[in-house]
């Protein structure tokens, strides 16, 4: 099993230490395990691809057609609606 923590945060430093963009500001993990990938944040899990993982894992900033961004909108959507995408 491999993981890596990801500071996921807004892409302007400025509005990354606001405590007003604090929902974006947050520690993900990704994890590949026998070749299944997943991503970790805020008490949820999601299945993604290899390609998400690396992406993830080399650019964790927020901003338009960023996979960090694609994925924590992911997130929301399951935490909002109360589920987990195991």
């Amino acid at each position: 099993m491999n993981f890596q923590l990801v500071h996921v945060h807004p892409l302007n430093p400025i509005e990354a230490k606001d405590p007003a963009f604090k929902e974006s500001n947050y520690i993900g993990i990704a994890i590949e395990e026998d070749g299944n990938y997943f991503y970790w944040a805020k008490g949820v899990s999601i299945r993604i691809k290899q390609w998400e993982y690396q992406r993830v894992k080399a650019n964790p900033k927020l901003y338009y057609f960023s996979t960090a961004l694609k994925l924590h909108f992911r997130i929301k959507k399951l935490k909002d609606a109360g589920l987990n995408d195991d």
